[in-house]
C-alpha cells in the first residue's frame, strides 16, 4: 500500500514485519516533509487508540514568519544586570541632586 495520508498500521506493533511497516510509514513521512516547500502541507502519525495514522500535519511556514526565539537564561539575566547598573546610577545622580 502506497503511505500517503489516510494510512493506517494497525497497533498494537508486535511483529517484525509491523515493526519494519512502522519504520517504511515513519522513514515515508520524514522524507515527505524533508521534500515539502514553504507552504505544502506536512505530514505527521497520529497515535490513535486502534492504530498509528498518517495526517495532514499543516503548512510548511515560511521560516521568515517565525517569531523571534526567546532569549536563553543567561541573556535575561545579562539583560537585568545592565539595567540594574543603570538603575543604580540613576539613583546615585537623583540622591546627589536631593542631598546637594
Amino acid at each position: 500500500m502506497e503511505i500517503k495520508i489516510g494510512y493506517a498500521l494497525a497497533k498494537p506493533v508486535e511483529t517484525q514485519a509491523q515493526c519494519d511497516a512502522y519504520t517504511a510509514m515513519v522513514e515515508a513521512v520524514n522524507a515527505h516533509n524533508a521534500a515539502c516547500a514553504v507552504g505544502d502541507t506536512l505530514w505527521s502519525i497520529a497515535d490513535k487508540p486502534g492504530c498509528y495514522e498518517v495526517t495532514d500535519g499543516g503548512v510548511k511556514p515560511d521560516p521568515a514568519d517565525q517569531p523571534e526565539p526567546e532569549p536563553a537564561l543567561n541573556e535575561k539575566l545579562e539583560a537585568l544586570q545592565e539595567d540594574n547598573k543603570m538603575l543604580k546610577q540613576c539613583l546615585m545622580e537623583m540622591s546627589e541632586i536631593v542631598y546637594a
